[in-house]
């Protein structure tokens, strides 16, 4: 059983650690927020106030109420504080288990007398769990069943996390776990995807490394230079370092009394890293992916870093001297290249081919059916799913739509009867680029899935909410979510969709199983398929909420085969105008547009081969390795006209400076001629044949089709040929080898 994220046996040590217990001043506070009609001798649905009947879960028959009369006062109190809390923060208290707990908890403290605990917090959890089943047997003769100590044991755990929150009088910085929602004093984002998950410290078990971490963290958040999530990373890498330590006995901040050690050590560590296996998930057994491995080691080394440039004052927080110590051999372990590199990832692996999601869109109606038609009952999750595949959106910002998300176009939705057209904007949470667009043009299929989901959400609410709750979420959380205040979880869709998965078995066109419980997949084929269908960057960079067009070549790169199959379409000539008799394929091969970027030029490419360089400066239009194709036309008429004209303005300029007309040989104006003079070549060129490929190429063999023949500049095919035999192979058009 877990509370919060952490283990049974983790939570009650981390009670241990922290030594907190019963405060009377602080039992007093907690009772004064007690509304009074729930401070009652019994609580069940039909004695507390309207509001708060639907926080018991129950049948209401074998568990009726809790009778809390018999308890000592500030246990009686405690307990009801707990209930209560337990409803405010939206959750339900399960009656059977608290229940049963009540009677066990008066049962124990009458066989005790005098010295009976008086408080929840006068026992470790442990002796309580020992406690429960003891009193049990004294009664009947007999244990309780092991489903009846479960729901107990459930019951106290949850009551005991809320006591040690609210006895623990530390700044909740030094606290050994942080809980936003039962903490309002930690600073996170109004809208934060992980903010209903628990960070804990108590695993770094290193005093000093704690002590640090927690200051680390405070100051972070508190400034905004890390994000929840974020943190919650550096502090699982920092429970990485604490073992790797204790197992080196380490037990200082400076690592080793000896500056040039330190680099030693890390070293040793970055191998420790390399040499972990993953605990859990697909690959558990196997060596973690270069991926995490550097999410570690990078963590560990930020750590260090803002540890050695705030070291005072981390020393005067943390009351541990040893930080002032840190040298500059602290700021930095690794060297460029040192550090795991992720293998590059295969886009064909990013990206769901069409054949695929036309099937995941048929079957994604699976989830929302029911379980007697073969479905699996989450229509909220089969509409997240309807929307991703449509916008592309990050996951978290369609769980965290604010529950009327459309706003109205400007001057009203424009061609709204044509199929497709766009009828309003949907605002969505923008949680992941401070500054970036937080809206989207959205059409009348996205405003039908939305208008759906809000008549679902109002349905829901009516059956499940506390009465005048007000949803907080388009999409909501089925659970501990009296309040409406929380979004649907992540994991759950997760679950859903590994089970689709199962079912639906999609494979792509290599044959490959179709991961689409990776969600984001879906935003990159969405940002792939309108690059590739001719979408300017720009536009394509506000769609997907980016601040600049790298952020999105890097994160949705446009398909190899669409490079190639728009490169191939059209013919290539050279700065005369004559064809390249070298083939458009080999030509594309040779340029490498993905990584020979320097070759592309903005009136077509530079066919110099890599390692040599250019000693023409901007002369291309007069240099045999210049080619380009019709996709450049427009730039090649733009540049024929700005030269026609300069070379005006040039001779009107010359003419009224020296009283006499340029003459002809002019070196100057002998350039301009000649390059005039291929744009005009080479546009008349396109122009009259704009698309029409040479003749095929001999096929590879009979019934092969071959690729279309181009024709090059004078001089070509012997230089050509020559390269072709020192490779030992036939030159191009059957040049000798």
């Amino acid at each position: 059983m877990r509370v919060n994220g952490i283990s049974a046996e983790e939570l009650m040590d981390c009670w241990e650690a922290s030594g907190c217990g019963h405060d009377a001043a602080v039992l007093s506070r907690l009772w004064a927020s007690v509304p009074p009609g729930m401070r009652l001798p019994g609580l069940s649905p039909g004695t507390v106030p309207e509001h708060y009947r639907g926080g018991f879960a129950g049948d209401g028959k074998a568990y009726p109420m809790a009778d809390v009369s018999a308890l000592p006062g500030p246990m009686r109190r405690e307990v009801t504080w707990c209930i209560f809390r337990v409803i405010e923060l939206g959750g339900r208290v399960q009656m059977p288990g608290t229940v049963m707990l009540v009677r066990r908890l008066t049962e124990i403290t009458a066989d005790r007398g005098a010295g009976a605990p008086c408080s929840l917090m006068d026992l470790p959890a442990r002796a309580w769990l020992q406690e429960i089943p003891l009193a049990v047997h004294r009664r009947r003769g007999r244990l309780p069943a092991p489903s009846s100590v479960m729901q107990m044991r459930q019951v106290l755990l949850r009551f005991l996390w809320l006591l040690d929150l609210a006895y623990d009088t530390r700044p909740w910085w030094q606290r050994e776990s942080w809980h936003p929602v039962e903490d309002r004093r930690i600073p996170v984002r109004q809208h934060e995807p992980l903010g209903r998950q628990a960070i804990h410290f108590h695993r770094i078990t290193a005093g000093w490394l704690r002590r640090a971490a927690q200051w680390h963290g405070k100051v972070v958040l508190e400034t905004g230079a890390l994000r929840w999530s974020t943190l919650s990373q550096r502090v699982f890498a920092l429970t990485v370092l604490d073992a790797f330590l204790a197992g080196r006995a380490i037990s200082e901040p400076r690592l080793d009394a000896d500056p040039a050690r330190v680099r030693q050590l890390m070293q040793d560590f970055l191998g420790h890293v390399r040499a972990s296996q993953s605990s859990r998930g697909p690959t558990e057994g196997q060596r973690i992916s270069a991926a995490h491995a550097k999410t570690v080691l990078v963590h560990v080394e930020q750590f260090y870093l803002f540890m050695h440039d705030h070291k005072d004052a981390a020393a005067a927080a943390t009351g541990e001297p040893g930080w002032r110590k840190l040298g500059s051999g602290h700021a930095g372990f690794y060297r460029i290249r040192e550090l795991p590199r992720p293998g590059r990832r295969d886009p064909g692996l990013d990206v769901i081919d069409d054949t695929a999601l036309a099937k995941i869109m048929a079957g994604i109606g699976q989830l929302g059916e029911k379980a007697s038609d073969g479905g699996l009952e989450d229509p909220q999750a089969m509409r997240i799913m309807m929307l991703q595949a449509r916008l592309g959106r990050r996951i978290s910002e369609i769980l965290m739509l604010d529950t009327d998300p459309l706003l109205p176009l400007a001057g009203g939705p424009g061609g709204a009867g044509e199929p497709g057209a766009m009828v309003a904007r949907l605002r969505y949470q923008q949680t992941k680029i401070d500054g970036a667009p937080d809206t989207v043009l959205v059409d009348a299929e996205v405003v039908a899935i939305i208008r759906e989901q809000q008549e679902w959400a109002a349905t829901w609410l009516r059956k499940h909410a506390a009465p005048g709750a007000c949803p907080r979420y388009l999409f909501l959380g089925l659970l501990f979510n009296r309040n409406a205040d929380r979004p649907y979880v992540s994991a759950t869709l997760h679950k859903a969709l590994t089970e689709l998965a199962r079912r639906l078995d999609i494979r792509d066109g290599a044959g490959r199983l179709v991961d689409f419980q990776r969600t984001h997949r879906f935003r990159h084929t969405r940002a792939t398929s309108l690059l590739n269908a001719g979408v300017p960057v720009h536009v394509v960079q506000r769609y997907l909420g980016h601040l600049s067009p790298a952020m999105t070549m890097h994160y949705a790169q446009t398909l190899a085969e669409t490079h190639e199959a728009e490169f191939l379409r059209y013919r290539k000539l050279t700065a005369d105008a004559r064809e390249l008799e070298i083939g458009t394929g080999d030509l594309y091969d040779m340029l490498q547009l993905d990584q020979r970027t320097d070759r592309i030029l903005p009136n077509g490419w530079c066919l110099l081969p890599p390692r040599q360089s250019c000693d023409r400066g901007n002369a291309c239009l007069t240099c045999d390795k210049f080619a380009t194709d019709a996709s450049f036309l427009p730039e090649l008429v733009q540049q024929k006209d700005k030269t026609l004209h300069l070379i005006g303005q040039r001779q009107e300029a010359f003419r009224a400076r020296t009283g006499q007309p340029m003459s002809e040989d002019n070196i100057w104006l002998q350039g301009r001629r000649r390059e005039a003079a291929s744009l005009k070549a080479i546009i008349t060129t396109l122009q009259d044949h704009p698309e029409t490929e040479g003749e095929p190429e001999p096929a590879a063999g009979p019934g092969t089709p071959g690729r279309p023949r181009a024709v090059r500049g004078a001089g070509v095919a012997a230089r050509t040929g020559q390269l072709a035999a020192r490779a030992g192979r036939p030159g191009q058009n059957g040049a000798p080898a």
